[in-house]
């Protein structure tokens, strides 16, 4: 018998079985999210070959890239918007760390996100989604934040919203050449005078001058390292109100948090280069400018009027997504 991977979903007994039980569980009842075990359990498989099919159904479009959605025949594997489309093309360290990297990047570039919501939509257990976060972490594709709160007035944290994460591209920018490497002080410079806490503590204006020329010196390394103004910038006034008693020991404190090579988000890799262009919405057929590729709505991942769709075919039915 041919190995799996070489057989079709139709010519499959089991992946048919599979695509039958997403269907029937998509027409009762298509707000809850099947886990990978209870789809197994319906077609009476164990987790691991039910994970196989769904990978051989997804790579034969279909279904869609969250797993579970299975496709009309025909229609081929949809061009994802924005974050799902790079997601889908990251080479993540394994296959449930990309499951989990397309169902994050679902809720867009940088969100805030609970790990028990991100499981859910992966298809996956939250232990597995638990387990396999730092993968994805020491792979340089997502960066996940602390989210605090705190009681008013006196600051003291007393719980904790979902991790902030932003995903990241695994590049890191180059290190800085010739001229740019010379101007560096000078930028760096600017950069200090744009802190708006980095102001004398007290009436010894030649400590904190000298304190100021150690933080220039400071933060131009971490320029002709590849760290551009923008993100040092935010990374050191994220204390806007706060009133440092040492300015120079503060800016140090928050510099030695950074890594010392500068990951470049991802969002800012998958659009940087794509050159603007003018398209119209496939469904209402008003004028859109984008740099994504393929075919873009006018919302992005929606159309935004969609009672002003125009048909080729008058007959043709319309669907509207709530």
């Amino acid at each position: 018998m041919a190995p799996h991977r070489d057989l079709s979903p139709d010519d499959c007994r089991n992946c048919q079985r599979v695509f039958a039980a997403l269907q029937e569980h998509q027409l009762a009842d298509p707000e809850t999210h099947l886990t990978t075990e209870a789809i197994g359990r319906v077609v009476g498989l164990k987790k691991r070959a039910t994970q196989d099919h769904l990978a051989h159904l997804f790579a034969h479009s279909r279904i869609d890239a969250d797993r579970r959605t299975p496709l009309a025949g025909g229609i081929g594997q949809p061009v994802l918007p924005g974050a799902q489309q790079w997601a889908a093309s990251v080479v993540a360290p394994d296959p449930t760390c990309a499951k989990c990297l397309i169902a994050l990047a679902g809720h867009g570039w940088e969100g805030q996100v609970h790990m028990e919501e991100l499981a859910r939509a992966a298809g996956v257990s939250l232990r597995t989604v638990e387990r396999h976060r730092p993968h994805l972490i020491a792979a340089d594709l997502v960066y996940f934040r602390p989210s605090t709160v705190r009681e008013p007035g006196s600051g003291f944290v007393t719980g904790r919203r979902p991790d902030r994460y932003t995903l990241m591209s695994g590049l890191t920018a180059p290190r800085l050449e010739g001229p740019a490497w010379a101007e560096a002080p000078e930028r760096a410079a600017s950069v200090i005078e744009r802190v708006r806490w980095f102001v004398p503590a007290d009436d010894d204006m030649a400590a904190f001058e000298e304190q100021r020329e150690l933080a220039v010196r400071s933060v131009t390394w971490c320029m002709r390292n590849g760290w551009p103004e923008e993100a040092l910038l935010k990374a050191l006034d994220a204390s806007e109100n706060r009133q440092a008693y040492r300015p120079g020991g503060y800016l140090s404190k928050l510099l030695r948090k950074l890594p010392v090579e500068y990951v470049i988000p991802a969002r800012e890799v998958f659009t940087k280069h794509a050159p603007q262009r003018k398209t119209q919405c496939p469904i209402c057929r008003q004028p859109v400018k984008t740099r994504l590729p393929g075919r873009v709505l006018c919302g992005g991942a929606v159309c935004l009027n969609p009672d002003e769709a125009v048909l080729t075919n008058p007959a043709a039915p319309i669907f509207k997504i709530a």
